[in-house]
């Protein structure tokens, strides 16, 4: 602690000693590289300070508890992957955690974030796996949080998907398209989801999916309840509007794929056949 006192006390007397060589020649170009050498300076020091505690502990050899509830899991991952999303430069991750698996959300620019931010959470104490739903350009295009957003027109496909889901009630349909999408096509058997998602725009395969997953794999579901259940869990719905939502976006994408129409029913168990075939009642 002390040793680590006396680092931090240096550099804050170095960050001091440049700011009086740029306060006493502001307009020299020696002065204008003293404030950019103080200005970095000082951050650094703020970086360290913040920085310090954690770092102490985990010399320390402690571990955080690792037998704590979900909501503390999801805290604990905020507080691991907060100063990595802002290294990155991306936006910030939606996290649950349903029976110590974190569920990750959000819009990531390249595969290798994601790839880092996945790795980060499974690393924390707690955590038995990571199911990620993170992939480029979902939902708001290729952009990072220092740039100016630029989100690409709908393409038709996804412009019908969004009207059912608005239609259903959806409040926020880009969520609700996504959690549904999602849920239901990660029950399709990899092979027979590729040829389903081959007939569809890019923007639309973005929000589907596939989920990266790390660790222990979820329940798959098998009934109209579970499927409902999972997409609402997935963000985007509540209660009252997710069957009607479900139903809906998995009905349009039907619509959107009737060359895939039997295969998938030929993957699928009872229930959703009856689902993806639109034997169901309301």
């Amino acid at each position: 602690m002390t040793a680590t006192k006396r680092v931090l006390q240096a550099a804050g007397l170095a960050a001091g000693v440049v700011g009086a060589i740029a306060a006493s020649a502001p307009d020299t170009p020696v002065g204008r590289a003293a404030r950019r050498l103080n200005r970095r300076l000082a951050r650094d020091v703020r970086y360290a300070v913040a920085s310090a505690p954690g770092l102490i502990y985990r010399l320390a050899g402690r571990q955080p508890d690792p037998n704590v509830s979900d909501d503390i899991l999801a805290d604990r991952i905020r507080s691991t992957i907060g100063p990595l999303e802002k290294r990155l430069d991306v936006p910030r991750v939606h996290v649950i955690v349903e029976d110590r698996v974190a569920i990750l959300h959000g819009d990531i620019p390249a595969d290798a974030d994601a790839r880092a931010i996945e790795h980060a959470i499974f690393n924390v104490s707690g955590i038995r796996g990571v199911e990620s739903h993170l992939h480029p350009g979902l939902i708001s295009g290729d952009t990072r949080p220092s740039q100016s957003a630029d989100r690409r027109p709908a393409s038709d496909a996804l412009k019908r998907l969004l009207g059912s889901a608005r239609d259903a009630g959806a409040r926020y349909p880009y969520a609700a398209v996504h959690a549904v999408l999602c849920t239901f096509s990660d029950r399709i058997p990899d092979r027979e989801r590729d040829h389903v998602f081959a007939h569809l725009p890019q923007d639309v395969q973005a929000l589907a999916g596939p989920a990266n997953r790390h660790g222990e794999p979820p329940r798959r579901v098998k009934t109209l309840v579970e499927l409902v259940a999972a997409a609402s869990a997935e963000g985007g719905m509540d209660a009252t509007t997710a069957p009607d939502i479900t139903r809906a976006v998995v009905g349009t994408l039907h619509d959107l794929v009737p060359e895939e129409s039997g295969d998938v029913s030929a993957v699928l168990p009872s229930e959703l056949r009856d689902l993806w075939e639109r034997n169901l009642t309301k």
